[in-house]
């Protein structure tokens, strides 16, 4: 009886440990390469309400992104663009750079930014003698990425910004669509 007793029990660990072994084996179920950082490229069209008048400014935004994959949920970076939107009384450029907080989802990479730099605004008349004025802008955003394939995304934003112009304070907002193409490096590591 003990021998019965022994063998089904020495044949229960054995089937526990054979059955259980899948989970925990990481033969061919893990990829032997990860990224770690991809530099991105985007240019985007520019519609900017200038808080200045009141029409609309078209136009359109440059920069460049850089992005660390820590994992799938912490995905922070850095960002440079370069705005330039034109209307019928002003034109507006604003240099910013800053921070991107990126995530993943279901293939969606929505984004937050918080951005600063320089805004220079040109007056299209006659406002007082002054034809041109700047500040430094702080601007807060969001959007999202969308693949297209493994090199291209599409990506729309949002961006609010702050400007201090002595006496006034203008917010302007620029929603932005466009391209971003990630620039092929060797941003990748083995496990």
């Amino acid at each position: 009886m003990r021998f019965k007793l022994y063998r089904a029990l020495r044949f229960a660990i054995v089937f526990a440990a054979a059955s259980g072994a899948p989970t925990y084996a990481s033969a061919q179920a893990l990829p032997t390469v990860e990224r770690h950082s991809e530099f991105a490229a985007f240019g985007q069209g520019t519609m900017l309400r200038p808080d200045w008048g009141q029409t609309n400014n078209y136009g359109y935004s440059l920069g460049v992104d850089y992005t660390h994959f820590f994992s799938k949920f912490v995905q922070p970076g850095l960002e440079l663009r370069f705005t330039r939107a034109t209307g019928r009384t002003v034109n507006e450029n604003t240099y910013l750079g800053g921070l991107k907080f990126q995530t993943t989802i279901h293939g969606i990479h929505p984004y937050a930014l918080i951005l600063a730099g320089k805004g220079i605004i040109k007056f299209n008349y006659n406002n007082a003698g002054v034809s041109a004025d700047n500040s430094f802008v702080y601007g807060l955003g969001g959007g999202a990425e969308v693949a297209v394939t493994r090199l291209l995304k599409i990506r729309a934003d949002f961006v609010s910004q702050h400007w201090d112009l002595q006496p006034n304070t203008l917010t302007p907002a620029a929603l932005n669509v466009g391209i971003a193409y990630t620039l092929p490096f060797h941003g990748r590591g083995t496990r």
